[in-house]
């Protein structure tokens, strides 16, 4: 019985994403390298929606401003003294000024322990799950890349790689192959934009035959298993 098995039904996806957003760096690398080798497809859309307080920077401060109200003080503080120096300004710039100088003033009297900036950060990922399934906070709207699929798991047991790219990224795409390029002479502008589509459809071939490949790949474990 392979690891991913118990997460093939309905509602796993989310629930092994949980787990490895509330478990430790190195378990969490052990557990992606263990999913890796059973299933690259999962690997890859787990770590796409996988969050990290990287990424948690870089969402818009509009829908930060929605989440960190819900994590006190202290816990911003546990987080943020135990980045590196450069990722703490950074996130420090994502706060609001009232959060920044309490943030601060918390610091000054401690220095957050590995494992208390740890708590901080699980606590800030399990409050924007909690709001994702709420509702009250929609990746869809700021992160598409972050919305999970109802039907992923069947899609994934498929061997389906489909969020290589979200519908609204495939849709700027679109209209940027069709707006031609401007500043150009016409006939190196159709050639560009030629280029352009023959870069899309070899794209969509090469992800066509590395879902044929998993789906392979999926089907000689099970004949293994059998035998």
């Amino acid at each position: 019985m392979g690891m991913l098995d118990r997460y093939r039904k309905k509602g796993g996806f989310v629930q092994l994403l949980n787990t490895l957003e509330t478990t430790g760096k190195d378990k969490q690398e052990k557990f992606l390298k263990m999913i890796y080798d059973e299933s690259p497809v999962w690997d890859a859309e787990l770590k796409k929606r996988l969050l990290t307080v990287e990424k948690v920077m870089g969402w818009n401060t509009a829908y930060l401003a929605e989440i960190f109200p819900r994590i006190q003080p202290l816990q911003l503080a546990m987080i943020v003294g135990g980045l590196p120096p450069e990722k703490a300004t950074a996130f420090l710039a994502v706060l609001t000024f009232k959060e920044r100088k309490q943030v601060e003033e918390l610091l000054k009297e401690k220095k957050p322990s590995p494992g208390e900036t740890s708590a901080g950060i699980m606590k800030l990922f399990s409050e924007i799950r909690k709001m994702e399934a709420e509702g009250s906070l929609k990746f869809d709207k700021f992160d598409p890349d972050m919305v999970i699929p109802e039907d992923i798991e069947d899609k994934l047991g498929k061997g389906a790689v489909m969020s290589l790219v979200s519908s609204a990224s495939v849709e700027a795409a679109v209209a940027a192959m069709d707006a031609p390029p401007t500043g150009l002479p016409t006939n190196v502008a159709e050639e560009l934009t030629a280029l352009r589509r023959k870069l899309v459809q070899l794209s969509q071939e090469n992800q066509k035959l590395q879902t044929d490949n998993q789906s392979m790949r999926d089907k000689l474990d099970q004949i293994k298993k059998i035998a």
